[in-house]
């Protein structure tokens, strides 16, 4: 049928649809949904319904409901039976929750009910589409009616109340400048109790996921002395390079009534004094985190702090002591022991009292496909590869029949990708073992969907995987690591000079887990999240004419701009890696901020970065980065 269509014999096709129909009922669905699309295209606008409706009585339970209850309204609408069509139109909302497809029904029926000279429902709904799903192209064309309709009206349509919620969902969508403005137009219409308090508290939050951090300060004052916006305002006063203010007031709230707010504000006085290099005023915050009862999960990443300070001040048996109790209270969770296992044996390689490399070698074989196995075999000498211990992959139950598979797997060869990721999609929600994971996992592979093929496998099986491939089951490690959009990473990393092709999928690994779409809380978009600002310099550096923000969607300008930008950062850094990752994250000028007076090793480096976030982030991309030259 899709050939037909194709060589453009549509009536050979709606007869091929309508053989797989009646003749196989596993996609029976489906090829009814591409007869009614057809069929509405070529106007046969009565055939449509009757197709349609015969296809939603059939199957009851089917995923393209919604779109065959759309495809109805408009046939009906195309025979000028309004009633008919919003009824259908109407299903089509009860019966879906995407965003996309609800925008455009709720165009529909604005549509509709503007024809048939109901301005004030027209209003109504086109008011639902434009605060309700504010990033989509129909909440444009929404607004644009809404110009209209209030120019004829003479009055206002949308209130604050409207503004609000626009800001809400733009606030939910990461799509920071937009819900800003929102909030700030709420603001100015008037809003009342509660609801005004809301808007402040996001916008204060907008602006500072914005990084604007002096009006954030602003924005959070209004609030004080609330002790969790007190926090908020704290550390805007601290990005706004404010830090003894913000010490200040950390300091005050921890010397409050005993509360998780105030222990979290003692944390992070402790963290701030740290970074200045105020050691023992910091190591007495930590302190008294470590054995605070209200902590809220604080205790052990106080511990560590101890733990670090005293080793980076060559107190190593008071650096293994705390290590050690971090190892031990991990006891149930290998992977969380990894850090603390790690710098105990450091701590022993540099005071003694222990057997450093012993232990390095037992990190290394036991998981070498983690950041602290792969910082560990390099300090074993990294020149033969450690004894394997025995792995096994816990295989669990399948809980996917054959035929759920099958669906998908037509639906491919056919030529349907986005209906095939549609069901893998659906499917994943109830994968649970082993069998189950790979096959959905190399469905949406061959579906181009790579963020849910790696999630599948990771989600399931994260301790397997550090400890390393296993005989017959790499395919875990391959779709964990794989090598997504191959061609246009291979083109972007050609050119003499340039990063190789494994730091790249390293990055877009751990930026965006390959989604192409994404945009960060700040606004950075696409596989490598790129700021949109910082793609217009590197457009401008390298030569790329006509960009623009969009572009950045795009996978090959993505991974292009991408690779050019850890060239460009890998060269400021004279090759040092670890330096590279982090100002990918971080900013090249905050990262030459950290260099150290004197040389140090780069595991203590990695380990002082003072912002966890990139700390963090620096350690998954070099352990990628290994995983990548490992698997490939």
């Amino acid at each position: 049928a899709q050939e037909a269509i194709a060589h453009g014999d549509r009536s050979h096709a709606i007869w091929l649809f309508e053989q797989v129909i009646e003749r196989h009922p596993i996609v029976s669905d489906y090829a009814a949904l591409l007869q009614v699309r057809l069929l509405l295209e070529d106007g046969r606008s009565d055939w449509t319904a009757r197709v349609a409706e015969e296809a939603l009585r059939r199957h009851s339970n089917s995923p393209v409901r919604a779109e065959m209850y759309v495809l109805l309204g408009n046939a009906r609408a195309n025979q000028r039976d309004s009633e008919a069509a919003l009824a259908a139109w109407r299903s089509a909302l009860s019966e879906s929750r995407d965003e996309e497809l609800r925008a455009n029904v709720l165009l529909s029926i604005a549509s509709q009910e503007e024809r048939a000279g109901l301005d004030l429902d027209a209003a109504t709904t086109y008011t639902l589409i434009w605060y309700a799903h504010p990033a989509t192209f129909e909440a444009r064309v929404a607004a644009h009616r809404l110009d209209l309709l209030e120019e004829l009206l003479e009055r206002p349509l949308r209130k604050a109340t409207d503004w609000r919620r626009r800001g809400d969902r733009l606030f939910r969508q990461l799509q920071n400048d937009e819900a800003l403005e929102a909030y700030d137009r709420a603001l100015e219409l008037g809003l009342v109790g509660r609801e005004d308090d809301r808007a402040r508290r996001q916008r204060a939050q907008t602006l500072f996921r914005l990084r604007r951090y002096p009006e954030a300060v602003k924005a959070f004052e209004f609030f004080l002395p609330n002790t969790e916006m007190a926090i908020w305002h704290a550390r805007a006063l601290a990005r706004a390079d404010r830090v003894p203010e913000a010490i200040e007031k950390f300091e005050k709230l921890a010397s409050g009534r005993p509360s998780r707010h105030a222990v979290r504000a003692r944390y992070l006085a402790g963290v701030l004094l740290e970074g200045r290099s105020f050691d023992e005023r910091a190591d007495a915050h930590f302190r008294k985190v470590e054995s605070a009862r209200k902590s809220a999960g604080l205790n052990e990443a106080a511990g560590w702090r101890l733990g670090w300070s005293a080793y980076r001040q060559g107190r190593y048996d008071e650096a293994v002591d705390y290590f050690d109790r971090l190892v031990q209270s991990k006891k149930r969770d290998p992977i969380g022991q990894l850090r603390g296992r790690y710098w105990r044996a450091r701590a022993w390689e540099e005071g003694g009292g222990g057997d450093a490399e012993a232990e390095f070698a037992a990190l290394a074989t036991e998981f070498p496909l983690s950041y602290y196995g792969w910082r560990s075999r390099s300090r074993t000498g990294g020149t033969l590869a450690p004894k394997k211990v025995k792995s096994e992959i816990i295989q669990g139950r399948r809980r996917l029949k054959a035929g759920e598979l099958e669906r998908p797997r037509i639906l491919l060869e056919a030529g349907l990708n986005d209906e095939a990721r549609t069901e893998v999609q659906r499917l994943a929600r109830r994968v649970r073992g082993l069998a189950d994971r790979l096959d959905l996992a190399h469905l949406a592979s061959d579906t181009g969907d790579y963020h849910l093929a790696h999630r599948i496998i990771v989600e399931g099986y994260s301790e397997s995987l550090a400890r390393g491939p296993v005989r017959h089951f790499e395919d875990l490690w391959w779709y964990a690591w794989p090598s997504a959009y191959l061609p246009l990473v291979d083109r972007a990393t050609q050119s003499p000079g340039s990063v190789p092709p494994a730091l790249v999928y390293s990055i877009m690994r751990e930026e965006s887990g390959f989604r192409a779409r994404v945009v960060s809380p700040v606004g950075a978009r696409g596989l490598l999240q790129i700021m949109v600002t910082t793609g217009e310099q590197l457009a401008a550096d390298h030569g790329v004419e006509d960009f623009e923000g969009e572009d950045l969607f795009d996978p090959s300008t993505n991974i292009d701009l991408g690779a050019r930008y850890l060239t460009d950062l890998e060269k400021i850094f004279h090759g040092r890696i670890s330096a590279s990752i982090a100002s990918y994250n971080a900013g090249p000028d905050a990262v030459a901020r950290w260099a150290p007076g004197e040389p140090v090793q780069d595991d203590e480096w990695v380990e002082s970065i003072p912002y966890s976030q990139t700390r963090s982030y620096v350690k998954r991309v070099l352990r990628s980065l290994y995983a990548y030259q490992v698997l490939y």
